[in-house]
């Protein structure tokens, strides 16, 4: 394959990843702060962005185990190994504790949209923003080649 082909296929996962995270996000936003529109959104719309953000931070947590360096997730989220390493970079001195805050949010997104805390919401900020520019990274190294 390509350069171009490999680039092109990582900036189309990246790019998809980046939209799932940010469409859930912005789902389970509206819901929990009641924003404008929040009474349009269907109870299952609900449970489906918190499903999504569910397998996404789980699959996410197995990559990013140290005991789980060479595991394939099995799951059907496609993480890029580009957005693992620069998330296992930018947490090097904390991935333990990071970790723990992933599993904590993944219980409390399985429990419902109550029990969010405003610490779940800013750790998936925090992962919707570094998927975005994960997602910019690979665009720009595509358009050099």
């Amino acid at each position: 394959m390509s350069d171009v082909s490999v680039l092109s296929h990582e900036y189309q996962t990246a790019s998809e990843l980046s939209q799932t995270i940010n469409r859930a996000l912005i789902t389970l936003k509206k819901a929990r702060l009641h924003l404008p529109t929040s009474e349009e959104l269907t109870p299952e719309q609900i449970r489906k962005s918190q499903r999504c953000l569910v397998e996404v931070l789980a699959a996410l947590s197995g990559l990013l185990a140290p005991d789980k360096v060479n595991e394939r997730d099995a799951s059907a989220v496609q993480i890029p190994g580009s957005l693992v390493a620069r998330l296992r970079q930018e947490r090097r001195g904390d991935l333990e504790y990071f970790l723990q805050d992933l599993n904590r949010t993944v219980e409390r997104l399985g429990s419902g949209l109550p029990d969010l805390t405003d610490q779940d919401i800013g750790l998936l900020d925090h992962l919707a923003a570094a998927a975005d520019a994960e997602t910019s990274s690979v665009f720009r190294r595509l358009m050099r080649t």
